[in-house]
């Protein structure tokens, strides 16, 4: 059974395309409503390496840097532009499945779902509440 890489991400990555109902998705997410926009038009740059079984993500977005590390199976602390989030990787078949179980700190579920479509792009499928919707992340 094909397992997802995660090797495979090694390198620099940045928003592609995205359902139309991203704005929506972020909405949800907790960004401003009169943020949406901004955010919608933002190129992020991720850098993702792997030392060991030490996986990283550093993250840059109008201007800011955040940088977190995690094991898969091990819940860690991720931030990001929106705040300090507690957070599960693990491998399901060809994804990746990043579980937020309390992503708002009030009881918001937010879960997303990498695979590769092929070695330049990333598919992530997010479910956030009862809300659904995609973005991809292409290699720079």
């Amino acid at each position: 059974m094909p397992g997802y890489d995660i090797a495979k991400e090694t390198g620099t990555w940045t928003m592609g395309k995205a359902s139309d109902n991203w704005s929506q998705c972020l909405q949800k997410m907790g960004v401003p409503a009169d943020m949406v926009e901004q955010v919608t038009k933002e190129k992020y740059v991720i850098e993702a390496s792997v030392s060991g079984d030490s996986y990283t993500y550093k993250m840059t977005e109008f201007g800011v840097t955040t940088q977190n590390t995690f094991k898969l199976g091990v819940e860690c602390d991720e931030t990001d532009s929106s705040g300090t989030h507690k957070v599960t990787h693990t491998v399901e078949g060809d994804a990746i499945v990043s579980t937020y179980p309390d992503y708002d700190g009030k009881g918001l579920k937010f879960q997303t779902r990498r695979h590769f479509l092929d070695d330049n792009t990333i598919h992530s499928h997010f479910k956030i509440g009862d809300l659904e919707g995609w973005m991809e992340s292409v290699r720079v």
